[in-house]
């Protein structure tokens, strides 16, 4: 595993960063653990708790227990609460960050969190008060830094009004001129930027519907069908037509070329999973990759990729 800079903090991140989070289903506190585990196994030392479910904060303390807790970088997503009806909900107030902070820590035994990151909130949604609590739960020492993450209009009010530590932004190979705006603002302003949202999701559909379409079928004479060399060209094709690698190592890897990012997150629920994809960060994209990326960001025709996919 390689190592960056979380900026001037002083602190050194994984280059991959795995977020835990409840959107695949209620899983116990033993499968968090574990997962934990795999990923200290494997170099990462950055984890975000982004799901509020309670048996995360459980798994994640018992796997903690094993660890020095300088050699670790723990994030909370604040934000969203357990709801009436037991699904989450958005809340801001002053009251409910205040609380959710309490209770991570209460529940990991933690003394302190390195960072604790804003859920993607509105303009109209953070208040004065809030924004005060965040700031007194920093210089209480709860946590070391604020950030905000985020892909909606306010995100630029916020990266340019100081008042965060970190930003987390979507950053992938389809990411285009907004997104890269805001990166550099971060940067101009000595913000560590986390990336996440590697493999976009239009990938991991098509690629899905690739899978269940037959096999071509075999030419007139009994042989294989003839295969154009040139098809794709131009287009996100040879994501899955590069050996030794599948489109989502490759998209992971492009998002690891980014000096500007300190840690890419990801998201997994399978311990290979977990393997396969910190190993990718020491993995050098293939030859010639870089170059069929740009002539995919820029070039191709229209109606052989989504307009959204152009950057």
């Amino acid at each position: 595993m390689r190592f960056r800079p979380f900026a001037a903090s002083g602190t050194v991140v994984s280059a991959v960063s795995l977020a835990l989070t409840d959107a695949g289903g209620r899983r116990r506190p033993a499968d968090w653990t574990a997962l934990v585990y795999r990923a200290l196994e494997n170099g990462v030392n950055c984890f975000e708790v982004q799901g509020v479910d309670p048996a995360i904060a459980e798994g994640l303390a018992e796997a903690l227990r094993a660890v020095d807790r300088r050699l670790v970088f723990i994030a909370w997503r604040l934000g969203r609460k357990l709801g009436p009806n037991g699904g989450p909900v958005r809340d801001f107030s002053a009251e409910a960050l205040a609380l959710a902070a309490q209770s991570a820590l209460a529940r990991t035994g933690l003394d302190y969190l390195d960072l604790v990151m804003l859920d993607d909130p509105r303009g109209d949604e953070l208040s004065t008060s809030a924004m005060a609590t965040l700031k007194a739960l920093r210089a209480s020492g709860g946590t070391r830094m604020l950030g905000v993450a985020g892909e909606g209009e306010a995100m630029d009010f916020y990266i340019s009004s100081r008042h965060f530590d970190v930003l987390a932004i979507p950053y992938n190979l389809i990411s285009g001129w907004r997104d890269r705006h805001r990166l550099k603002a971060a940067v101009e302003r000595d913000m560590p930027v986390i990336g996440y949202g590697y493999y976009p999701r239009a990938f991991h559909q098509q690629q899905q519907q690739q899978a269940a379409q037959p096999a071509p079928r075999s030419g007139f004479w009994g042989g294989r069908a003839r295969v154009d060399p040139l098809a794709g060209a131009g287009t996100y094709a040879f994501l899955d037509r590069t050996e030794g690698w599948t489109a989502e190592r490759i998209c992971l890897a492009y998002a690891l070329t980014e000096p500007a990012i300190a840690t890419v997150q990801i998201v997994a629920d399978q311990l290979d999973a977990i393997d396969a994809l910190a190993m990718t960060a020491d993995r050098d994209l293939p030859p010639g990759v870089a170059a069929q990326i740009e002539m995919a960001r820029f070039g191709g025709k229209a109606e052989d990729q989504d307009p959204r996919r152009r950057a």
